[in-house]
């Protein structure tokens, strides 16, 4: 009978079943101790193979260096032909009482030259650190790893009758700091004790902002607080005041249902602004708002209405407010249009709203393109769309969505305009290519290939980078695919690693190659190269 190396343990195992009573019976210990020793030789020498390392460890307290517990490791190879450090983390293990932990990740020099450990723990400050790799290694000691714990702020509320249960909230302010982003809560929240006093934990060496609210409404607001001052903090709620008015049309009628915001501005770039109350018109316009006392040059009110134009108050001072907003009714423009044929019925389809003169032009970066004034989804069942609250001007209108290919309109709102048709049927393309090395003609896996927006491909408020809607990574065979394009032009920037390996000192060298192309969408794959020979050259830096 074979034994293969997946199914020896287990037959140790029923052989130390079987043995294990006779040894008993005959006292022979010195033979289960052989054969004990032989079970574990036989079964580290299957776990720990030629291609996996070792890394271990000991976390210990910054302050007294004591043993830390229960700290949950986290541990990500990164691949030497990748662009992006590897992030997903999949190793996985927790410190043991004495703070030590040990795992096993992969260990192939063509493929991994470098680890990253995440390290979380509720009382202390997340970590991230990285190691390269050396080829042939199969373990790393860290030794021990000193990690600091996460602070303390306490505080009191003062100048109210009632101090019990209102609720203190914390926000970190927006400095970049790597040591902490990964893992620290970006929000704390406590509520006061019957003194007005709090107490929070888990905090990290940055400011934060504060506020304090009591059903819903915020009566007070500190810009910033530090947790790395010892001292308690002390809060006496301000005076709040009331804003009283009524909301009409041009024409003096009140508007019911308008929506009322007061909102505090952050006093610094890093700090937060803060919502500080809202309400909606009744039936007669008229509305009453509570706003604690605000400097005027940090409150602005606004005020809007669906089919009206907002109206924003910047630097309010409450007792200076007219007593009378007027909004006035924005232009109603209708449409009908046309869609491809077998849209799914449950699809929809968008309409975003540019000025004319907005410049339509793509870019690799989302942040600089000319967002949509506003957008309107509609079901694809339905043919007829009505966008309203439009200035008397000139705009474009995209019709965009799912294997929608993007088709614009232009209309004059400052006319009477009629009701308008688009004709919006062509279904959307896919670009798709393969990337090769100049020198080689070899494909390129891993290269990760960008492509440039469009306007009408973002949203009104849309600050975000998602990644995936316009970036991929080419397969083992260099070929790369977007799909749901409209048929256009197309940027696409192309970054890969070349990697060299360096007999003299046994790594993997990581050259960065980049390069910019543009392309149109259409049913041609196109061949990309990389290299010298195309003029792309190689880049010195070593990463």
């Amino acid at each position: 009978m074979l034994i293969t190396n997946r199914q020896l343990p287990f037959f140790l195992i029923l052989c130390y079943n079987f043995i294990n009573p006779l040894t008993e019976a005959l006292d022979m210990n010195i033979n289960r101790s052989i054969f004990l020793l032989l079970f574990f030789a036989a079964t580290v020498g299957i776990c720990e193979t030629s291609n996996t390392a070792s890394i271990h460890g000991t976390f210990v307290d910054a302050e007294d260096e004591h043993p830390i517990p229960d700290v949950l490791v986290r541990v990500s190879p990164e691949k030497t032909a990748h662009v992006y450090p590897d992030r997903e983390f999949e190793h996985a293990t927790a410190t043991d009482k004495d703070g030590t932990f040990s795992l096993n990740i992969p260990n192939e020099p063509q493929t991994y030259y470098a680890f990253s450990l995440m390290v979380i723990h509720p009382q202390y400050q997340s970590k991230l650190l990285r190691h390269e790799m050396t080829p042939g290694k199969r373990q790393y000691d860290l030794g021990k790893i000193a990690l600091k714990p996460t602070l303390s702020l306490r505080g009191s509320v003062s100048g109210a009758e009632n101090l019990a249960g209102l609720i203190v909230n914390l926000k970190m302010h927006n400095v970049s700091a790597d040591f902490f982003r990964a893992a620290a809560p970006i929000e704390h929240a406590a509520k006061t004790d019957t003194e007005g006093k709090f107490h929070f934990t888990d905090l990290y060496p940055i400011a934060y902002t504060l506020t304090i609210s009591r059903d819903g409404v915020i009566i007070a607001a500190v810009a910033s607080v530090d947790p790395r001052k010892q001292d308690p903090i002390s809060v006496r709620l301000p005076a709040i005041e009331t804003l009283r008015a009524k909301v009409v049309d041009t024409q003096e009628r009140p508007i019911a249902g308008a929506q009322v915001y007061a909102t505090r501005r952050p006093e610094t770039p890093q700090a937060h602004g803060a919502l500080l109350a809202s309400t909606q018109t009744d039936e007669t316009g008229d509305f009453q708002i509570q706003v604690l006392e605000t400097e005027p040059q940090l409150l602005s009110i606004e005020v809007s209405k669906s089919g009206y134009f907002s109206r924003v108050y910047e630097n309010v001072d409450i007792g200076k407010m007219p007593p009378i907003i007027r909004l006035e009714k924005g232009v109603t423009v209708e449409g009908r249009v046309v869609l491809p044929q077998g849209l799914p019925s449950d699809a929809q389809y968008a309409v975003k709203v540019f000025r004319a003169d907005a410049d339509m032009k793509p870019s690799l970066n989302p942040l600089a393109l000319q967002k949509p004034i506003l957008s309107r989804y509609f079901p694809v069942t339905e043919s007829t769309f009505t966008i309203d609250g439009l200035f008397a001007e000139k705009y474009t209108l995209y019709i965009a969505g799912d294997n929608i290919s993007a088709t614009g309109v232009d209309v004059d709102a400052s006319a009477t305009p009629e009701r308008l048709y688009v004709l919006a049927d062509r279904p959307t393309k896919t670009l798709r290519g393969q990337i090769l090395w100049a020198d080689t003609d070899k494909p390129v896996p891993d290269a990760v290939v960008s492509r440039s927006w469009y306007p009408w491909e973002l949203h009104p408020h849309d600050l975000s980078m998602t990644l995936d809607r316009f970036e991929g990574t080419t397969d083992t065979h260099g070929n790369f695919e977007f799909n749901n394009l409209t048929d256009a032009r197309y940027q696409l920037h192309i970054r890969a690693v070349h990697v060299v390996h360096d007999a003299d000192t046994g790594r993997y060298q990581r050259r960065l190659i980049r390069k910019q192309v543009e392309v149109f969408a259409t049913s041609t794959a196109y061949c990309i190269y990389l290299g010298k020979r195309d003029g792309t050259p190689f880049t010195t830096q070593v990463r």
